[in-house]
């Protein structure tokens, strides 16, 4: 079979444009009915540098590294807002650099105005802290929930980021209609490191990626005793690292869980810019770009195994779409684990994944009449004819 360079060239740019083409009306099927488009489905549902990139960004280390800016301070059990208000004096007086409270305590009667009074007067003379307040939304409605020393009027908060699926991202500003408030993580960084802070504004994005490569903070709780050197110039997040309520899927695994509490999400988020671990991605348009180069050789090498190797076009063209998948994944670790850099796939991951059925369709369709006027109209090359040389050298259409 006799098949040009030019050919391939024009036949794989066929295979190509068809690919995308076929996603572009699947996703019209599906404007109206998300259950019925499967391709935004799949994307929607998962990230390239998901746990394989992070366990393995984890193994390479010798030692876990520790970030000893940070201390989670858990209040599991307490459900005494007096004795809570001792430990905040006690952490208080140890001059950290900034507490966060992941915990909002609303208006609670059965609580005593006497305990109420006693948290109210140390928050009034804890000018580090930064509380957490929430925004929800049903429907038209929308809710703001505020702890109930927020009413001092002097309290500094700043809004919980919670996703309702994998939590792979932070925003710095969270906008719901027109409401508009700085999240928690942003708001901590600010006051606590603010050289990173205006880095992280210098980057002009409002969401960002959270590095989940392994670290170790030094945790202690209610019973534990507080020394300077656990405290001082730290940021103090507390929380409750037992309500299974705040525990949120993350996209790898810590000590064999997926799930992980809030508290310590926002730690790992404010260590991703305080501890230069900062995810940069790629680019849509460069991503669009690098994506397209990819699925169009491949589109040729799918074309190539449907001439040359008919009977086995479809096997061949399996195994090297997963050679290829493989060494995307290569690259993208790569380039993940070593330069914290994530490569956007998914157009070539869709160019690719779809080449060696839109090949078949595309040769087919060069042998139906349109495409044959086209080919005399436009001086095209051929379509499906398959073009054979026999012993003496004459061709064969």
């Amino acid at each position: 079979m006799i098949f040009t360079p030019k050919q391939y060239l024009w036949h794989g740019f066929g295979t190509l444009l068809l690919s995308y083409i076929l996603c572009f009306a699947i996703s019209l099927v599906g404007y109206n009915s998300s259950f019925m488009d499967p391709i935004s489905k799949a994307i929607g549902s998962f990230s390239f540098i998901d746990s394989y990139f992070y366990i393995e960004n984890s193994a390479i280390d010798n030692e876990l590294e520790t970030n000893q800016d940070i201390l989670l301070f858990n209040i599991a059990g307490c459900n005494s807002r007096t004795e809570l208000a001792g430990k905040l004096q006690q952490i208080t007086d140890l001059k950290p650099r900034v507490i966060g409270m992941d915990v909002i305590y609303g208006d609670n009667a059965t609580t005593g105005k006497e305990a109420d009074d006693s948290l109210l007067h140390v928050v009034s003379r804890c000018p580090q802290l930064v509380t957490a307040m929430r925004i929800t939304q049903h429907g038209d409605q929308i809710a703001e929930e505020h702890s109930f020393y927020t009413k001092l009027g002097t309290v500094d908060e700043a809004c919980i980021n919670v996703e309702d699926d994998v939590v792979r991202n932070f925003v710095r500003k969270l906008k719901i209609n027109d409401i508009e408030k700085q999240s928690f993580v942003d708001r901590i960084i600010e006051r606590a490191y603010p050289e990173a802070h205006a880095n992280l504004v210098k980057r002009g994005n409002n969401e960002e990626r959270i590095n989940y490569k392994t670290l170790d903070f030094l945790q202690l709780g209610m019973a534990d005793e507080l020394f300077p050197e656990d405290v001082e110039d730290k940021i103090v997040l507390i929380g409750d690292f037992n309500d299974l309520r705040d525990f949120h899927n993350v996209p790898t695994t810590e000590q064999s869980a997926s799930r992980i509490p809030g508290t310590r999400i926002h730690a790992y988020a404010i260590s991703t810019f305080t501890k230069d671990r900062i995810i940069d991605k790629m680019g849509e348009g460069a991503g669009w770009i690098f994506g397209l180069i990819l699925a169009y050789l491949f589109s040729i090498l799918a074309c190539v195994c449907f001439v040359e190797w008919d009977k086995l076009a479809g096997l061949t063209t399996n195994f090297f779409m997963v050679v290829m998948f493989i060494l995307l994944s290569l690259a993208g670790g790569y380039f993940f684990i070593s330069h914290n850099y994530e490569l956007d796939m998914t157009v070539a991951m869709l160019g690719i994944g779809l080449a060696g059925c839109t090949s078949e369709i595309w040769f087919w369709l060069g042998t139906t009449r349109p495409y044959q006027w086209l080919q005399r109209k436009f001086h095209l090359p051929d379509g499906g004819v398959r073009v054979y040389v026999d012993s003496n050298g004459q061709r064969n259409d």
